[in-house]
């Protein structure tokens, strides 16, 4: 694969810099705007340099941006030099606003679609009922391993997942700081204590902000979503559990929504999990086809 990294752009969002990577330069395909969930930045959707989700779209002739949301990556200030808390309110209000209009600007007339891994596709979500002005313009969302609530899985998985996430990393980060995902090797990028708090007051009860209290659940049903590509994971038992993303799909009411089971032996070679769905080499093969297939179908 040729290199198709072409570009680095950073966006100023008040007193932060986001990173967003340019892969690809076709005025003809589809525009995409991947966004990372929490424990992780934009590097999970091109792990291996020009390779992963970013350097096969833009081997089909598309345009796929790669986001790093503040506190994240290779934006500035990095999470531990940052005087203001990095919260999830700030990442769903300002970031992923600025970098949807960024994207409009830039292809005035194509076609945009929007990929969410984890917690980014419900902050993606999230933005975009709160701007339905940005929504206008997507022609479709794909969702890798999202979910808001947990409620799937054996009694075994979700007591162990209440122990780790809702008891020991909080105390982790008291203790540090920082939720220490990369020390733990639960993560390839440390957290904001806020957003992971946040995130299990959502994973747990209702949608609302917890700031101001906008309520996400109520605002859904005036909004019209465009066609959603729903994956999970066979072995994804606690992040985005089957389950738990089909009853994310059916939190946004009724649309045109493609649920997929990704199985050993029903068109992948392995089982995949929360983040190697999108890092692992084979992905190339076993169902990057399957969302190209998908783009391709949507922009007819």
């Amino acid at each position: 694969m040729e290199q198709s990294l072409i570009e680095t752009h950073k966006l100023k969002v008040d007193a932060v810099e986001l990173e967003m990577r340019c892969f690809g330069s076709s005025n003809m395909g589809a525009v995409l705007l991947l966004v990372h969930g929490a424990l992780e930045d934009g590097r999970v959707f091109h792990p291996r340099n020009d390779q992963g989700l970013a350097g096969t779209l833009a081997a089909e002739g598309h345009t796929a941006y790669v986001a790093d949301l503040r506190g994240h990556g290779q934006s500035a200030p990095a999470l531990l030099e940052s005087s203001a808390e990095v919260t999830q309110s700030a990442l769903i209000n300002q970031d992923l606003p600025a970098l949807l209009e960024f994207v409009y600007a830039r292809h005035p007339g194509q076609p945009v679609f929007c990929v969410g891994h984890g917690w980014g596709g419900v902050w993606l979500v999230s933005a975009l009922i709160r701007r339905p002005d940005l929504l206008t313009r997507i022609r479709g969302l794909l969702h890798f391993g999202v979910r808001r609530r947990q409620l799937h899985g054996s009694r075994a998985t979700r007591f162990t997942s209440a122990l780790f996430w809702q008891r020991l990393l909080p105390l982790l980060g008291r203790m540090k700081g920082v939720i220490p995902a990369r020390a733990m090797a639960i993560g390839s990028a440390d957290e904001s204590t806020a957003i992971h708090a946040t995130n299990l007051a959502w994973m747990r009860g209702e949608w609302r902000d917890l700031e101001d209290g906008f309520d996400y659940a109520s605002a859904i049903g005036k909004l019209v979503w465009p066609p959603g590509l729903y994956l999970a994971g066979e072995s994804d038992r606690q992040q985005g559990h089957i389950g738990d993303v089909r009853d994310f799909a059916r939190e946004l009411g009724p649309h045109d929504a493609q649920i997929v089971l990704l199985e050993k032996g029903q068109g992948c070679s392995r089982r995949y999990g929360h983040a190697d769905l999108l890092t692992h080499p084979q992905a190339e093969v076993d169902h990057f086809p399957l969302v190209l297939g998908w783009l391709e179908q949507h922009l007819r």
